[in-house]
């Protein structure tokens, strides 16, 4: 989504708010399976005492896949991103900022962008995920597995004080 920033660009104090639906479809990465449609981007484009500043709430819903137990869940994610704007080529003079594209930007590109990167890269269906059994493969969420607890051959001989 491009935003005309023409009106704030010379006015100190002038703003361009902006509500759309980003597509963050490429934001998979980790265990970040998919983003469940619609996603929200709410926010502005302020001119502060000539510098161009992007900011905005995020609101989107990742299917993930647990990294215990690999079971898909839904995780909702709220972020607040915040850029820089400048004018000029992509020199690599900036590399913390956006450029504009004439007298506007791609704030589609932004949200992908900065979504992308504070994704977290592991999630888990809950805090407590016992995972997955490692002799069988079963979900240890739904309740012990059956199989025999095997002892660690080194350690048998301390089993046998026990006794």
């Amino acid at each position: 989504m491009l935003i005309d920033l023409r009106e704030i660009i010379g006015v100190p104090g002038g703003v361009v708010r902006f509500d759309f639906e980003p597509d963050l479809s490429d934001a998979v990465s980790g265990s970040v399976v998919r983003i469940a449609e619609p996603s929200r981007a709410a926010g502005e484009v302020a001119n502060n005492a000539g510098v161009l500043t992007f900011s905005a709430n995020v609101d989107a819903i990742c299917v993930c896949v647990c990294a215990r137990c690999l079971s898909e869940f839904e995780y909702p994610v709220h972020q607040q991103v915040l850029a820089y704007l400048t004018e000029g080529g992509e020199d690599g003079e900036n590399p913390d900022g956006y450029y504009l594209q004439g007298d506007s930007v791609d704030a589609g590109e932004i949200v992908l962008t900065e979504f992308t990167l504070e994704l977290d890269q592991r999630h888990l269906c809950r805090e407590d995920c016992a995972g997955l059994c490692a002799d069988c493969g079963a979900d240890l969420n739904d309740g012990p597995c059956g199989c025999a607890k095997q002892v660690d051959p080194r350690l048998a001989a301390l089993g046998q004080l026990l006794e």
